[in-house]
C-alpha cells in the first residue's frame, strides 16, 4: 500500500509539472505570437497574383520597377463611429477578402514588406485604396504608408473618399477629399513623381470624369521632354476593357464608351485623351483599377498607347512593371 500510495503521489506530481509547464508554454506563446491562434502568425496563408509587365522606352535611361496596386478596398472597423457607420463597416467589411478568406486590411502590410524587400523604385496606388474616408480608415493608412522605404503616388478612386449615403456629393467634396491631401501631394486631382529620367503622373477622374483640375497641369508636365507614366483610376475604353466591362458588370463602365451605352466623356476628358493620344506624346503607358479585373489594349489616336488594367487588390492581385530603354 506504501508502495501504491507514493506511485499516486508520484504520478500527481507529474501531473502538476505537465500542468504547470503547459501554462508557461501557452504564456511563451502568447507573449511571442508564434503559435496557431495567436499573433500575427495566426493570420492565413495567402497566395499573391502578381501580373509581370515590361515596357520599353526609347532612350530610356536606367531601369525601373514599379509595384502597382489598386482597388484593396480596406475596411478597418471602429466601434466608436454612428451607427450609420457601424452597418456599412459590417455589410462591407466581408466583401473584400480574397480566396484564401484573409481580408484586405491583412493583406496590405505584405504588399508593402513585400515592396520594401522587391526594392521597387515606386509604389503605385490606383485607388479604392480604403473602402471610405472614415478615421479608422485615414489612421491605417498613414501608418502603412509610412513604412515604405521608397516613394509613393495614390490617386483617388470613387470610394477613398465617399459614403453610401454622401456619394459623390458637394457636401462630400468639401468634407472629405481634403482628408485625402496629406497622402497626395495636396492636391487630390494631379500628383507628380519624377524618378529619374522618368515621369509618372496621377490623375482624378473618380467621377468618370477627368477632373478639370488637372487638366492644366497634365498639358504643362507633357511637355517636359521625359517618357510618362499616366494612372487614372477609371479605364479609359479599349476594345478590351469595353467587353470586358460589359461582361463582368452588365455596364461599359471605361470613359469614352458612350456610343455603346457607358460613359461619354466630357470637354476635359476629351481633352485629356487627345492629348494622352497625340502623335507627339510622351505618354507610354496609362494605368487604371476601378472595374476589377486584369486587362492590357491600346487606348486608340494618334499614338495607340498601351492601357493596363489592375485586377482587385483584395483578391490578392498586384502588377510589376519594369520599365527599361530599348536597346540600340
Amino acid at each position: 500500500m506504501k508502495f501504491h500510495n507514493k506511485k499516486k503521489k508520484s504520478s500527481r506530481g507529474r501531473a502538476k509539472w505537465h500542468a504547470l509547464m503547459t501554462i508557461i508554454a501557452v504564456l511563451m506563446v502568447v507573449g511571442t505570437g508564434c503559435s496557431v491562434g495567436f499573433g500575427q502568425n495566426s493570420r492565413k496563408n495567402w497566395e499573391k497574383n502578381i501580373a509581370q509587365e515590361t515596357v520599353q522606352v526609347e532612350g530610356l535611361e536606367g531601369e525601373y520597377t514599379l509595384l502597382f496596386l489598386t482597388d484593396t478596398h480596406v475596411v478597418i472597423k471602429d466601434s466608436e463611429v454612428s451607427a450609420q457607420e457601424a452597418e456599412d463597416q459590417e455589410s462591407r467589411y466581408p466583401m473584400f477578402v480574397n480566396a484564401e478568406g484573409v481580408p484586405a486590411e491583412e493583406q496590405f502590410p505584405e504588399w508593402i514588406q513585400y515592396a520594401n524587400e522587391k526594392k521597387v523604385d515606386a509604389v503605385l496606388l490606383g485607388g479604392d485604396i480604403i473602402d471610405s474616408p472614415s478615421e479608422a480608415n485615414l489612421q491605417w493608412l498613414k501608418e502603412q504608408l509610412e513604412a515604405l522605404d521608397m516613394p509613393y503616388l495614390y490617386i483617388n478612386g470613387n470610394h477613398d473618399w465617399t459614403y453610401p449615403w454622401e456619394y459623390m456629393t458637394d457636401m462630400g467634396r468639401e468634407r472629405y477629399l481634403p482628408l485625402l491631401e496629406p497622402f497626395m501631394q495636396g492636391n487630390t486631382a494631379f500628383q507628380r513623381l519624377n524618378l529619374g529620367g522618368l515621369v509618372i503622373l496621377g490623375i482624378d477622374d473618380s467621377t468618370n470624369q477627368v477632373d478639370a483640375q488637372a487638366l492644366d497641369r497634365y498639358r504643362e508636365a507633357l511637355m517636359d521632354n521625359r517618357p510618362v507614366i499616366v494612372m487614372a483610376h477609371v479605364p479609359f475604353m479599349t476594345q478590351s476593357a469595353l467587353s470586358k466591362a460589359v461582361e463582368a458588370w452588365n455596364s461599359p463602365v471605361v470613359i469614352g464608351a458612350g456610343n455603346f451605352g457607358g460613359i461619354y466623356p466630357n470637354e476635359e476628358s476629351e481633352k485629356f485623351i487627345s492629348l494622352t493620344t497625340a502623335a507627339d506624346s510622351p505618354v507610354e503607358l496609362v494605368l487604371a483599377g476601378h472595374v476589377h479585373f486584369y486587362d492590357r489594349d491600346v487606348i486608340e489616336g494618334e499614338k495607340n498607347v498601351p492601357q493596363v488594367v489592375g485586377a482587385a487588390g483584395y483578391q490578392g492581385n498586384a502588377v510589376l512593371i519594369h520599365i527599361t530603354g530599348t536597346e540600340n
